[in-house]
């Protein structure tokens, strides 16, 4: 009678000790999937992010456009190119 509780009891302990096992493999094995999808909707995030900066990029680049520059300070500003007689020569000894 005592060999059959020890046997049981040992039973129990190891099944205890597996089933702790398992239930760790199967926590990490989850959390591993859940950084997976979480990775793959950063990195989403990141083409999308990337995308939105070459955009400003070409949209910086047409506002600092010369020619369009120079357009919206004839017309806003009205700024006048000088005529020849506007010209101050100096003259540095």
């Amino acid at each position: 009678m005592k060999k059959k509780k020890t046997s049981t009891g040992v039973f129990i302990l190891v099944a205890f000790i597996f089933f702790i096992l398992v239930f760790t493999y199967l926590s990490l094995n989850l959390k591993n999937i859940d950084f997976g999808y979480e990775m793959q909707d950063l990195l989403g995030k990141e083409k999308l992010l990337k995308e939105e900066i070459d955009k400003l990029k070409a949209k910086k680049a047409g506002l600092l456009n010369l020619e369009r520059v120079e357009k919206k300070v004839i017309k806003e500003l009205g700024y006048q190119y000088p005529e020849p007689d506007q010209f101050i020569k100096v003259f540095e000894d």
